[in-house]
């Protein structure tokens, strides 16, 4: 294995990485935030009326997302996997 090969292949998983986790994180923040200012505004500081709707907006956007998650993590393992016979006899 290259050291350009290696770098190439730890790159692409970083980016699908990014790509896949980016979406539900920044959902997942802006939910928190919203919820923090809603607590803030009305003074309820209880822990279930936080995590409810950050629970749900989870849930909505893996039930969302899911099929294009899949996708790109299956992408990323073809690239990866039809690289193995070149790694090989390198």
């Amino acid at each position: 294995m290259t050291e350009t090969l290696a770098t190439d292949l730890f790159h692409a998983a970083l980016t699908v990485v990014l790509e896949t986790a980016g979406p539900l994180l920044c959902l997942m923040t802006v939910t928190a935030v919203l919820i923090g200012v809603l607590q803030a505004a009305t003074q309820v500081q209880d822990v279930s009326v936080s995590f409810t709707p950050k629970l749900f907006a989870a849930v909505i956007g893996l039930w969302l997302g899911s099929h294009w998650v899949l996708r790109q993590l299956e992408s990323f393992m073809h690239r990866a996997l039809s690289a193995i016979p070149w790694i090989v006899t390198r």
